[in-house]
């Protein structure tokens, strides 16, 4: 019993986690690692936030490497 409610904390803290990400990415990042996804509107957005929401750890390393190449 204490490993299922383990489980479902860690995943629902890993839910959390990529809900916040995915809000800033989608409203700052995208456009920065995706020169396609430029100038989309938000239905396009909304489509992505379920994979956004998913994949966040993937995401931000790819996030995190353009701004180490600006810099």
């Amino acid at each position: 019993m204490i490993a299922v409610k383990t489980a479902l904390i860690m995943g629902l803290v890993y839910l959390a986690m990529g809900i916040v990400f995915a809000i800033a990415f989608l409203l700052k990042g995208i456009e920065k690692t995706d020169l396609a996804a430029h100038g989309s509107g938000p239905g396009f957005r909304l489509i992505i936030f379920p994979g956004t929401v998913a994949l966040w750890p993937v995401l931000l390393q790819k996030w995190m490497n353009i701004k180490k190449k600006k810099a």
